[in-house]
């Protein structure tokens, strides 16, 4: 049986890693985060490489795929009994790998920063579902900063983050590739949270660009999702998600996804006033776009 591949995109903090842990529960799927590709590679696929280069880190998103599934782990009993006790896994799949014979239907895979080049996942795996979750730019902002301390001055001195494995040298710091050229001083001059806001914009707005396209969109091969939704409706949204992955909700999917809450949703509104006025100047086309202003 030939293995799907799902993606998994939205900007960082936009609820794709409980989306992931939720999707743990499709039955025959092996949900992976992260690990397998450089996250340096959909920042230098936005450079103007030859045509071989590009064809070369394409191969190897398939081929990171395809070695993780030769590498033992998705037919690993250790790994079924975990799923299993945790309640990802029907009994009657736990028994088929105790068995080994569990059949993998679909990998789903999800790397974030992968949003800076969809059309180079959406390429690299012609037959690929995507789903991008997006979320209210202005809470990602605000969760990027509280968890990761992303794009403070201290980290802007070397080119060593997720965020900005590339960048061009301003004065002592590090500008990111994906500011806009002349708009160095702007960036610098933000403060962590504005610079963040100004990474969502750059991956959605990427994003829209791309999926938008008429030829793109036809194809039924990408699904939008709004984290808004999902954590206020999460059987809803969580039944076209499996059915876009070619699979059934279960007993055990309707379950890790009712856990979904909108605590989150407009967390951004403790912060100062001007920094969020700030924010919404920075990313204001992104946020009408997406009906969030």
């Amino acid at each position: 049986m030939k293995v799907k591949y799902c993606i998994v995109l939205g900007c960082p903090r936009s609820g794709t890693t409980f989306l992931m842990t939720a999707l743990r529960a499709l039955a025959n799927s092996e949900c992976i985060s992260g690990l397998l590709i450089p996250v340096s590679i959909p920042h230098l696929v936005n450079y103007s490489l030859p045509d071989y280069i590009y064809n070369v880190l394409a191969f190897e998103l398939e081929a990171s795929l395809q070695n993780y599934l030769d590498s033992g782990i998705p037919s690993s009993r250790f790994s079924a009994l975990h799923k299993w006790l945790k309640g990802y896994m029907s009994s009657q799949e736990f028994f088929q790998a105790l068995q080994r014979k569990r059949v993998v239907e679909r990998i789903i895979y999800k790397e974030p920063f992968l949003s800076f080049a969809p059309e180079f996942t959406y390429r690299a795996l012609p037959d690929c579902r995507i789903l991008h979750l997006y979320r209210d730019g202005r809470d990602c902002a605000d969760s990027l900063i509280r968890t990761y301390d992303v794009l403070t001055d201290e980290k802007l001195m070397a080119l060593n983050t997720s965020e900005m494995p590339i960048g061009r040298k301003y004065d002592e710091r590090y500008v990111p590739w994906w500011v806009e050229e002349g708009r160095e001083e702007e960036f610098l001059g933000s403060t962590p949270y504005v610079r963040a806001i100004w990474m969502w914009k750059e991956m959605v707005g990427r994003c829209h660009t791309f999926f938008s396209q008429p030829e793109v969109a036809q194809t039924g091969r990408v699904l939008l999702i709004k984290y808004e939704d999902l954590v206020s409706d999460s059987l809803k949204c969580g039944e076209l998600i499996a059915s876009h992955f070619g699979a059934k909700m279960n007993r055990q999917l309707q379950k890790q996804i009712k856990k979904a809450h909108p605590q989150s949703i407009g967390i951004h509104k403790r912060r100062n006033p001007k920094e969020i006025e700030e924010a919404e100047r920075i990313a204001q086309a992104e946020l009408k776009l997406y009906g969030y202003l």
